[in-house]
C-alpha cells in the first residue's frame, strides 16, 4: 500500500469521525432546542388568550355602557311623561277652578245653585246672539282694541242713546253718573279686564253696566266695599288696557250704558249652568255670557 492511499484512507476515517461527532451532538442538542421551541408556542398562546379576553372585557364594558344609556334615556322619558301629565293636571284643575269662579264670583249677589259643566277655556265670541245686537258703528279691532267712545259711542248722563238693542228693554231706566275714587277706578277697569278682556268695548261695557246698577242699587261705600260684600274673588291682577279705561270713562264719568235695562248679575254658560241665574229677568247675551236683572 503505498503512501497516497494510507492518507486517503486516513482522511475518510477522519471525516467519518467528524460525521458521527456531530450527530451525536445534534441528538443532545435537540432536546434543549424543541423545549424552548414549545416555550415560545406557550408564551405566545398565553399573550393570545390575554388578547381575547382583554377584548372580551372591552366588549362587556361597551354593552355596559349602552345600556346604562338606554335605561338613562328611558328613565328621562318617563320622567318627561310624568310631568306632562302631572302639567296637565295642573292646567285642568285651574280651568275648573276658574269655571267655578266666573260661575259664583261675577254674581255680585248669592247666585244660588250652579252647577259647573265643561271646563273649556274657549273666548267668548264678540258678537251677540238673535236677542241683542249692536245699535252702533263697529268699533272692535281685531286685536280687541275700539275706537274711541268719543266717536263711536256719543253717550252722556241720562242719554237715550244705548250701544245694543234688546228686546226688552226697561223704558223707565237711564243711565247715570258716579264718581270713582283713584282706587275704585283702577279695580274697576281690573274687573273688566280678568272679566271681559277679550270682549272689546260691548263686552266690556256690559259688564261694567252691571258694576254700576249694582253699586248705585245698594248701600256701598265704594266698589271695593260692593266686591267684598258680594264674596267677589274674580282676577283683578290684569293691566288695564285703553278700551277698559275708556269703558270705565263711558259707563261711570258720563253715566252711559250698554243696554237699556238694569243689569245685576251674569254668568258664562260655557263654562257652568246656573238655575239660580235663569231663574232672574234675562236682559241680554254676549257671546256665551248671559245677563240678567233681579226678579
Amino acid at each position: 500500500m503505498s503512501t497516497e492511499t494510507i492518507r486517503f484512507v486516513r482522511r475518510i476515517v477522519s471525516i467519518s469521525l467528524c460525521a458521527a461527532l456531530l450527530t451525536s451532538f445534534s441528538l443532545i442538542l435537540a432536546p434543549g432546542v424543541g423545549a424552548a421551541s414549545d416555550t415560545n408556542k406557550t408564551e405566545t398562546a398565553t399573550k393570545d388568550s390575554v388578547n381575547i379576553i382583554s377584548a372580551e372585557d372591552k366588549l362587556l364594558a361597551q354593552r355596559a355602557n349602552i345600556i346604562d344609556a338606554a335605561r338613562k334615556e328611558a328613565a328621562e322619558v318617563v320622567s318627561e311623561q310624568l310631568a306632562i301629565q302631572e302639567a296637565a293636571a295642573k292646567e285642568a284643575a285651574t280651568a275648573a277652578t276658574e269655571g267655578t269662579r266666573v260661575a259664583t264670583a261675577v254674581a255680585f249677589g248669592n247666585p244660588g245653585s250652579v252647577s259647573t259643566g265643561s271646563s273649556s277655556s274657549s273666548s267668548a265670541s264678540t258678537s251677540t246672539d238673535n236677542s241683542s245686537s249692536s245699535n252702533s258703528e263697529s268699533a272692535s279691532s281685531s286685536s280687541g282694541e275700539s275706537e274711541s267712545y268719543d266717536y263711536s259711542y256719543p253717550a252722556y248722563s241720562g242719554s237715550s242713546e244705548f250701544l245694543m238693542s234688546i228686546d226688552n228693554p226697561d223704558y223707565s231706566y237711564t243711565g247715570c253718573v258716579v264718581y270713582l275714587s283713584d282706587d275704585d277706578r283702577d279695580i274697576t277697569e281690573r274687573i273688566l279686564m280678568g272679566e271681559a278682556g277679550s270682549q272689546g268695548f260691548e263686552g266690556m261695557a256690559l259688564v261694567a253696566q252691571c258694576i254700576r246698577d249694582t253699586y248705585v242699587n245698594g248701600s256701598y261705600s265704594s266698589i271695593r266695599q260692593l266686591l267684598i260684600d258680594n264674596g267677589y274673588y274674580g282676577s283683578t291682577s290684569i293691566t288695564p288696557s285703553q278700551t277698559a279705561k275708556d269703558v270705565v270713562n263711558y259707563i261711570f264719568d258720563q253715566g252711559g250704558s250698554a243696554v237699556q235695562h238694569s243689569i245685576r248679575v251674569f254668568y258664562a254658560s260655557n263654562l257652568c249652568s246656573s238655575p239660580w241665574h235663569e231663574s232672574q229677568v234675562y236682559v241680554c247675551s254676549y257671546g256665551y255670557v248671559r245677563y240678567f236683572d233681579f226678579a
